[in-house]
């Protein structure tokens, strides 16, 4: 991964831009395959309660690309 500050107030204001996603859980910046991605933390864990499993199956959750870095040059996301 590039160490750029770039990068990091990107991911930075993402983040800060949607803290929470739609269901009412947090959101987390996650990397995976040299993306970066801003998802509902609800997406990483299984529902603890059948209101849980409701309201997932029911109300979109975040998942968002924030940055491809990925090849030589990173592609910023439109916002």
């Amino acid at each position: 991964m590039r160490e750029d500050t770039g990068v990091v107030d990107l991911i930075e204001w993402a983040h800060d831009a949607t803290r929470y996603c739609h269901c009412g859980a947090h959101t987390t910046p996650i990397w995976r395959d040299g993306v970066i991605w801003l998802e509902c933390s609800t997406l990483a864990e299984p529902p603890d309660s059948r209101l849980r499993r409701l309201l997932g199956a029911l109300v979109p959750h975040v998942h968002e690309e924030i940055i491809d870095l990925r090849g030589d040059g990173a592609q910023v996301a439109a916002p």
